[in-house]
This record gives C-alpha cells, sequence and structure tokens, in this order.
C-alpha cells in the first residue's frame, strides 16, 4: 500500500509542475506578443511625450505588460521589465523613475528586484565595458534606476573588483547621486578596504563627503 501511495503522489507532483510550467510558457508568449504588438504600434510614432504615453496607456496589450509588473511571481514580473525595455528604452526608464518616485517601499523593491532578475542591470554593465559607448546613456540610466530602487549590491560588485576603473569610478558617482541611505553604509566599509585601489578609496571617501553634505 505505502508503494501505490507513494507512486500516486509523485505522479500529483509531476502533473503539478508540468501545469506550473505550462502557465509559465503561456504567460511568456503572451508577454511576448503583447510587447510585439506594443513595439509595432510604438513604430508609428516617434517622440515618447506625455501624449504618446496616454495613448498607450489606453492599449490593451501595454496594459497587460503594466499589470504583469504587479504580478506575485518574480519570474513573471522580470519577465514583464524585460519586455517593457526591449519595447522602449525610454519610455520605460520614464515609467520606472515615476513608479519608484510614488510607489510604496515593497513596490520598490518589487521594482528593483525586477531590473537586477531579468539582467538587464547585467546587461547595462556589459554595454558600459564594451567597445561601443552608443547605448551607454541608457545604460546608466537603467542602472541609476537600479541603484534608487536600493539593489545596490550589483553596483557594490562592480566598484570592489571591476576590471575597468573608469568603470568603478563612474558607478561611485551614479550610487553617490541615488541619495539611497544604505549606500553611505555601504561606502564606508570600502574606504576602510585597503585592498581596493587608492584610486577608487578616494572616490568612495568623496562620495561619502557628498552624501552626507546632502542628508544634513
Amino acid at each position: 500500500m505505502s508503494v501505490e501511495y507513494n507512486d500516486g503522489s509523485a505522479t500529483k507532483a509531476e502533473e503539478h509542475r508540468r501545469l506550473e510550467d505550462e502557465r509559465w510558457r503561456q504567460q511568456q508568449a503572451v508577454l511576448r506578443r503583447a510587447a510585439a504588438d506594443v513595439a509595432h504600434r510604438r513604430a508609428e510614432s516617434t517622440a515618447a511625450t506625455n501624449t504618446d504615453r496616454k495613448k498607450i496607456g489606453r492599449d490593451d496589450s501595454f496594459d497587460l505588460i503594466i499589470r504583469s509588473l504587479d504580478d506575485p511571481s518574480p519570474e513573471v514580473r522580470n519577465v514583464a521589465v524585460r519586455a517593457f525595455y526591449d519595447l522602449n528604452p525610454d519610455l520605460a526608464a520614464s515609467f520606472f523613475n515615476n513608479a519608484l518616485l510614488q510607489g510604496s517601499p515593497e513596490e520598490r523593491r518589487n521594482i528593483g528586484a525586477a531590473l537586477v532578475g531579468s539582467g538587464l542591470a547585467d546587461n547595462a554593465i556589459d554595454t558600459l565595458t564594451g567597445e561601443s559607448q552608443e547605448n551607454a546613456y541608457s545604460a546608466f540610466s537603467l542602472l541609476f534606476l537600479v541603484a534608487k530602487a536600493g539593489e545596490v549590491e550589483p553596483l557594490m560588485r562592480v566598484i570592489e573588483d571591476h576590471p575597468n576603473i573608469q568603470l568603478r569610478l563612474a558607478v561611485i558617482k551614479l550610487l553617490a547621486l541615488s541619495g539611497e541611505p544604505k549606500i553611505a553604509t555601504a561606502f564606508y566599509g570600502l574606504a576602510q578596504r585597503s585592498s581596493l585601489p587608492s584610486e577608487i578609496r578616494s572616490a568612495v571617501r568623496e562620495a561619502i563627503f557628498q552624501i552626507s553634505r546632502e542628508t544634513r
């Protein structure tokens, strides 16, 4: 009897996993179709003005992406963020900047986690270290949103051990500009690390001074 019971439990577990996998594939397909549909509509307009945003806001496909950003599943939120940026990076940056300004602490955390979890933050770092600097502004804008959302760990890793010194210095300035309280605490630790290049430690100390001056 115990063997039959275990086999039945295993079968139910496998069926549950299959249904969850199918649900996830369907959500991805819907989001991809939504992004493609909105991208086609967006191709008819060249400027992401407020009027454009209101017009797109009435589009069912765009609404689907926005609703997916509030999905309880982190994986779905990651796909939605990625679809949004693939559709229109400038519009996505503007949207998330407003969301970070107006959102609750939980919403801010979810946005930051999705920007990192979707791989966009890593892509932005790769863009800044590549030969072409064509998309450097967009990359820095995205990393600024990551910092504003409180997801400072990926950026701190860049400062600690990335081989490109100029990128490390740029990220220090970017974090200082974000004004996130936890950044000062993280910087205090970095400033004491003798293993870091003196140029990095000096920039970190300057950033600490800047943050402390702006928070007085």
